[in-house]
């Protein structure tokens, strides 16, 4: 996530592609320097250019946000939310390459744009996401509440429906950016640093 920051604040440039197959992480890599890294910028734009008017739908089926399956243009946030669908698909597929047959994931990958954006939304509401969450194997129970606490911070309610947009201004993206990355280290600190 701190390699996607970068990306977008150094760089200029929007991933758009954020999947498993899109992450490396470095192991033995020294206090200072990053763990992870992002590769295959295929799908990638730089900011400076615009999103143009031409819009087309990018991403990787199972990982793609909500907004972007019903063909918004396509910000930091939904590269954000991408993270989420990455992480709980690792989780509850262990590493394979699909989930099991019985998972609420699986419908990730089926139907329309309009119809994964309906079946998303669904899954990201509370009860549902409930369901998803006893997906996790016991060696994973205690990464339940950062899967919460992603949820909650991508997914406000407005009016008792989740919220999927996308705030533009700088306080907003680096308000997103810091809470998402608050989660992830207060779940590192909780596991011993593992």
């Amino acid at each position: 996530m701190k390699c996607h920051r970068s990306l977008y604040y150094d760089a200029n440039v929007l991933h758009q592609d954020i999947s498993p197959g899109n992450m490396v992480i470095l192991d033995g890599q020294d206090g200072g320097k990053p763990r992870g890294v992002l590769i295959d910028l295929d799908s990638a734009i730089e900011l400076a250019e615009g999103l143009g008017t031409e819009q087309r739908i990018t991403g990787t089926r199972p990982f793609m946000a909500i907004g972007v399956l019903k063909d918004e243009c396509h910000t930091y946030r939904h590269d954000l939310e991408s993270f989420l669908y990455v992480f709980l698909w690792t989780i509850i597929t262990n590493h394979t390459e699909n989930p099991p047959e019985t998972s609420k994931l699986r419908q990730w990958s089926n139907g329309d744009w309009n119809e994964l954006a309906a079946c998303k939304c669904l899954d990201m509401n509370q009860d549902n996401f409930q369901i998803i969450l006893e997906e996790f194997t016991p060696e994973f129970h205690s990464l339940k509440p950062l899967a919460e606490s992603l949820r909650h911070v991508l997914f406000p309610l407005r009016d008792g429906v989740i919220w999927t947009g996308s705030y533009d201004s700088s306080e907003a993206v680096d308000t997103l950016y810091d809470r998402m990355i608050h989660a992830f280290e207060e779940a590192i600190g909780s596991e011993g640093g593992r």
